[in-house]
């Protein structure tokens, strides 16, 4: 509801106090998102204060009229002044009259006139998603950028941006150069080329920073010169043919169809002999013009309906133009005289060649206008939306404003090129930057249109998403067939770099783009496929922890105990899996309340901060508050959290630092009985406040740092492969990995069950030092599995199938670590047993309840656990062991003080009990 109310706003941008505004008719006839517009009048009358209020009924007839902004949209330009003449003025240039001939002559009409289909063919495929991008919605300022940024996202949009800028700076550069070779060969006196190029750059460039409304005055009389140089051109060839006017020519240089079929020969200049992909490449930066209207989108009264009439009637007028040429000269004139004079067109002009002199200048200074008054918009546009922030200095004061800095900065890039003073060493940049553009157009249209997203709703009626692959794979392979392979691998290098510039600078940019929609493509056709399956059903090659992490939050809704995680983040890029952060809220009042709902907002909020501050920027944050139990939320959000077998499947809790209340023990143990009761792999973790501990300080104390795993009961195997992702992470990388396999019977033989482990280690490809330490004197076994799993274990011991969820670590290894009887310790094993109890008054009571002796014999093994810890582990950054058992007629007291004694005097330490699901493997 949230998104809805958005977009109507965006649509209805004023709301007055006595009435609201409606947007024009032409605003409504081009915007496909506005449904049920009406014709409406507004009646005024008062309320009880006698203010006037507006209102507007449908059966008026007359529409209020928009606020002040008719004064801007009368400077707004339409189809013609907007779009057709500014593609005109950028298509037809240099190209027509210098080198279109001298093609013909080459290539021979027929493949000359498919050189031009083949050409045309990328642009007229390009226009049509342009135009289907157009009648979607508002272009606004920046154009082809626009579309590919809010269609591809900002780290794909930004850098082919930058590229297309380029491209279109360096066509300034080329129409530069073009217009004053054109004057070298008019006149009779020499100059400096290089010094007449930079002139004329800043020439341009000073006429753009005055205004657009200039530019459009000077390209219209510059078009309208070009017109009329064509004219007399065509109409001096057909006087040619007919052989009433030969100009500069002979009676003899009139040969009918003599340029029908190729005829390549060496370049009189180059002395290279050309080929039909030399020949296109040469031609095709003659059609790269067709963005000169969508460049300036912002100045269009309205975008989506001039870009598709004015881009494709400019397509159709130039390629007639082109074929009107080819045939007219290739069918007239003899070949020797189309390859020796590559200024033909000039020589039979009517009534004097310097006619096409004059239009060639003008025609090139014209599209040099053009060129340089769209690419500052682009970049403008891309530092507005502070897609690169080393742009930033080039903003202009506002949207709407002339971006003057934009401008000098492109007229100095475009001066620099100039000092080569030939053409040749910058076509191929230009041709290869306007490819990747026409690429990038005709992706995002593909996308928009197969994916069938449910905002695309273009209405130009002649388009279908096959054309727009079509489009992108045709301007590919131009890029391979026609273009230098070293400017194409100079482009793609810039082009990379400027996407990890913008994929490190992290922008988020809520535009809708096509990238979630792919995102979400994807992933809807993965869950497709795994329906009716859940995390059980994976191989335990393929399991990875899908972590639920519960965080503690205050009264006002902050997070508390971090340090969790810090532990998840390390545990999610060591597993790769779903990562979901819960926190739980107990208040008095219900989600009936808005402040209740305005708190889980604020608190979520503050969660996904903490998040990305620990590196969890790609996990799900969710808040719930809960009027009974925190248990029952905490219940709800494992059952309720991910979806299918994208479900978590271990649960990721921090031990309370400080003890609370009866009643808040009692529901700690009971959501932990509840989650282990659904089958989900537990993890409590009690750290400290300075976890995790940073990498230098392990590269300070690397002789003693590492990652302690206590191993008691096997477990299925996650007691391993959870501290193996910890090493795996940057903090714990220079950390060693120690197991400390412990016995639980007299009867296991220690040193034959460090060999099983040191091999059963090899097998599961996990490197780790092992010792073993003896603690078969106390009831450590039975405290962290179910009573009555040993009586189990020993009719299913040594089979292959056998889970090893409750058997303990001797007890896996039985038929290698057993010899009975057996009663003596190995001298090089861990002892622990020399860790004596202090007797205590309960002890000396001769008449002890059962229940009272039991506990106490847990509480001498937890300190006896906890004295070996010390003795081994004091200064290990980790220690892993197994989550004690968890009663259920038991008080939660006893767990609490088990687990106190265990880890007495321990700064971080994990325990982890697993779902009885195996997730290590030994075999491939």
């Amino acid at each position: 509801m949230k998104s809805v109310n958005k977009s109507i706003s965006s649509r209805n941008p004023t709301r007055h106090r006595n009435g609201f505004w409606s947007r024009g008719s032409n605003e409504r006839s081009s915007d496909s998102d506005t449904v049920g517009t009406t014709s409406s009048e507004a009646s005024v009358s008062t309320d009880s204060h006698g203010r006037p209020i507006r209102v507007f009924s449908p059966h008026n007839q007359e529409p209020p009229p928009p606020p002040a902004a008719t004064g801007s949209n009368s400077k707004k330009m339409g189809t013609l002044t907007g779009v057709f003449i500014p593609c005109i003025s950028n298509i037809i240039g240099i190209i027509l009259f210098l080198r279109l001939t001298n093609i013909t002559g080459q290539a021979g009409t027929i493949y000359t006139t498919l050189i031009v289909l083949v050409s045309t063919l990328s642009t007229f495929l390009t226009a049509l998603s342009l135009s289907a991008i157009a009648t979607n919605g508002e272009i606004q300022a920046g154009g082809p950028y626009y579309v590919i940024s809010r269609t591809l996202g900002i780290e794909i949009g930004g850098p082919v941006g930058i590229l297309f800028y380029l491209g279109t700076t360096l066509a300034t550069t080329m129409y530069v150069l073009g217009a004053v070779e054109a004057i070298q060969r008019s006149v009779s006196f020499q100059f400096d080329a290089r010094w007449a190029s930079l002139i004329l750059v800043w020439a341009v460039a000073s006429i753009v920073s005055i205004g657009v409304k200039y530019i459009n005055m000077a390209s219209s009389f510059f078009l309208c010169m070009v017109v009329v140089s064509l004219f007399c051109a065509i109409l001096g060839v057909t006087l040619f043919a007919s052989g009433s006017f030969y100009g500069l020519l002979q009676p003899q240089d009139r040969v009918f169809f003599d340029n029908l079929w190729p005829h390549y020969q060496p370049d009189p200049v180059t002395e290279k002999t050309p080929d039909f992909w030399s020949l296109l490449a040469i031609f095709y930066p003659s059609v790269t013009g067709i963005l000169a209207g969508s460049n300036r989108s912002a100045v269009l009264a309205s975008p989506s309906t001039s870009i598709p009439k004015g881009t494709l009637a400019a397509i159709g007028f130039t390629t007639t133009i082109y074929l009107v040429v080819i045939w007219l000269y290739g069918s007239t004139m003899a070949n020797p005289v189309l390859i020796n004079d590559k200024f033909v067109v000039a020589a039979v002009s009517w009534p004097y060649e310097q006619v096409v002199a004059v239009g060639v200048i003008f025609s090139s200074i014209g599209a040099a206008l053009q060129t340089c008054a769209g690419a500052p918009r682009v970049l403008a546009a891309i530092a507005l939306d502070d897609a690169l922030p080393f742009l930033s200095w080039l903003k202009p004061p506002g949207p709407d404003d002339e971006p003057t800095k934009a401008v000098w900065f492109t007229w100095l890039l475009a001066s620099i090129p100039t000092l080569a003073g030939n053409l040749d060493h910058i076509t191929p940049f230009v041709t290869m930057f306007f490819l990747l553009m026409y690429a990038g157009i005709n992706l995002s249209c593909f996308f928009l249109g197969f994916l069938k997203t449910p905002g695309f709703r273009p209405t130009f009626r002649y388009f279908h998403w096959s054309m727009s692959l079509f489009g992108f794979v045709w301007c590919l392979a131009l890029v391979g067939l026609v273009i230098n392979w070293f400017s194409a691998l100079v482009v793609f290098v810039i082009f990379i770099m400027l996407y990890a510039y913008t994929k490190k600078q992290r922008a988020q940019k809520e535009w809708g783009d096509v990238g979630n929609v792919i995102r979400y493509a994807i992933a809807n056709s993965a869950l497709r496929a795994l329906a009716g399956t859940q995390f059980t059903d994976f191989h335990a090659k393929n399991w990875r922890p899908q972590l639920l992490t519960v965080v503690d939050t205050d009264s006002c809704g902050n997070p508390t105990n971090l340090h969790v995680l810090a532990l998840a983040s390390q545990l999610k890029h060591g597993g790769d899996g779903v990562h979901i952060v819960t926190s739980v809220m107990r208040r008095q009042e219900s989600i009936e309340k808005y402040e209740t709902c305005e708190l889980i907002e604020h608190s979520k909020m503050l969660l996904k901060n903490h998040m990305n501050c620990h590196g969890l920027e790609d996990g799900f944050a969710q808040v719930m508050s809960t009027t009974q139990s925190s248990s029952q939320a905490i219940w709800s959000a494992v059952v309720h959290a991910g979806l299918g077998p994208l479900s978590p499947n271990t649960v990721l809790l921090s031990y309370p630092p400080t003890r609370r209340d009866e009643e808040w023990k009692e529901d700690y143990v009971q959501t932990l009985r509840g989650i282990m009761n659904l089958k989900k792999a537990l993890i409590l973790f009690k750290g400290a406040s300075g976890y995790p501990p940073s990498k230098e300080h392990h590269i300070t104390n690397q002789p003693t740092s590492s990652i302690d795993v206590w191993w008691v009961v096997h477990d299925g195997g996650l007691l391993l492969l959870l501290p193996y992702l910890l090493s795996q992470t940057e903090v714990f990388e220079s950390v060693k990995l120690r197991l400390f396999a412990v016995t639980s019977s007299a009867t296991e033989n220690p040193d034959r069950l460090r060999a099983c482990v040191i091999d059963h280690l090899r097998r599961v490809r996990i490197r780790a030092t092992v010792h073993v330490v003896d603690l078969s004197d106390t009831t450590i076994a039975e405290d962290m599995r179910e009573a009555d799993m040993s009586l189990q274990l020993s009719q299913s011991t040594g089979s292959r199938g056998t889970n090893t969820h409750h058997m303990t670590v001797g007890e896996v290894f039985s038929h290698h670590a057993y010899e009975v009887p057996y009663h003596a310790v190995n001298a090089d094993v861990e002892s622990a047993a020399t860790y004596n109890e202090p007797a205590s008054p309960a002890a000396q009571i001769p008449k002890e309840s059962t229940s009272m002796m039991q506990r106490n014999e847990r509480l001498r093994t937890a300190r006896a656990f906890n004295h070996a810890l010390k003795q081994f582990s004091s200064r290990a950054s980790l220690v892993v062991t197994n989550l004690p058992l968890v009663r259920s007629e038991e008080p939660a007291d006893e767990f609490f003080d088990y687990v106190d004694a265990m880890s007495d005097g321990v700064k971080n330490m994990l325990f982890v009990r697993g779902s009885g699901i195996e997730v290590i493997t030994t075999y491939v």
